[in-house]
């Protein structure tokens, strides 16, 4: 009788763990994309902006937007105005981080865009009548982010960031 009761409490603390896995990955996305290794031009973030609520907290200076529903996909904006001189603006997703020097010149072909691929490293650079000084203007804005989301983001209870940096890497080959 004991080892039945061994055998059921058993099974009801794993089946409790295996629960409790996703759900500490999914919460704590942000905390792992930035502290998984990564190379110089890859910002795992990126791709967790998609699905995933960015709260204001995590990336002072900018403006964060989280739209859609809570139980469809998220998309997550994050905007800055005025980096380097008046009215320019900076305006990054889970696809792509686009500077330009006003609002409207986001929407025609004058800006300096950096187009992602699903695992948040750069696959494209783009520059059209833009200043020399865009491209790191831009690297070092994305830098920056990264390191106030991983500066902000709160240490999960229990960690698991060598499940999330193998789910990482089968996920966004």
């Amino acid at each position: 009788m004991k080892k039945v009761i061994i055998i059921i409490i058993s099974v009801v603390v794993g089946l409790f763990i295996l629960i409790r896995i996703p759900i500490n990955l999914r919460s704590n996305a942000y905390y792992y994309a930035t502290h998984m290794p990564h190379n110089r031009k890859q910002y795992p973030f990126i791709p967790v902006l998609l699905g995933h609520w960015l709260p204001a907290r995590y990336t002072p200076g900018y403006e964060t937007r989280n739209t859609g529903s809570t139980r469809g996909p998220l998309i997550i904006r994050l905007t800055k105005d005025n980096l380097q001189r008046k009215g320019d603006f900076l305006e990054i997703d889970e696809y792509a981080a686009v500077y330009s020097l006003t609002r409207a010149d986001q929407m025609t072909d004058d800006n300096y865009g950096l187009y992602f691929s699903n695992s948040g490293k750069v696959k494209q650079e783009i520059k059209q009548n833009m200043p020399n000084y865009s491209r790191k203007l831009i690297y070092d804005e994305l830098d920056y982010v990264q390191k106030e989301i991983k500066q902000n983001t709160p240490k999960p209870k229990v960690n698991l960031q060598w499940i999330w940096n193998l789910w990482f890497k089968i996920h966004y080959r």
